[in-house]
């Protein structure tokens, strides 16, 4: 399982912008199961701007396609909203990390 963690960071000023505008791409690019859910979204600001954080969850061997769709949104409100900047990461699961030394992870 892969893991996308998306970061986003604005000016405290574009909070409107940038909220009408997922309004608008959420119905323009509605959610593709297939490509894995979305696992949590969280939002705070900060000195430099308005900070949100998405993690997401990859349907195993839909990597590309999943990190194609969030990049495509971000990159439309980057285009329209100044000072609109973000970070796509991919990241393994612990299980997966462990898997890779050779161990079994910790129970939970």
């Amino acid at each position: 399982m892969v893991l996308i963690v998306a970061t986003v960071l604005f000016p405290h000023a574009k909070s409107s912008e940038v909220a009408k505008k997922n309004i608008e791409l959420i119905q323009k690019y509605p959610a593709d199961p297939s490509l894995g859910e979305g696992l949590v979204i969280g939002v705070k600001a900060t000195l430099e701007g308005i900070k949100a954080l998405f993690v997401g969850n990859v349907t195993k061997g839909k990597v590309e396609e999943y990190v194609e769709a969030v990049a495509k949104q971000y990159q439309e409100t980057a285009l329209e909203v100044e000072g609109y900047k973000y970070q796509i990461e991919t990241y393994m699961t612990v299980p997966e990390a462990y898997k890779i030394l050779g161990m079994e992870p910790p129970p939970e």
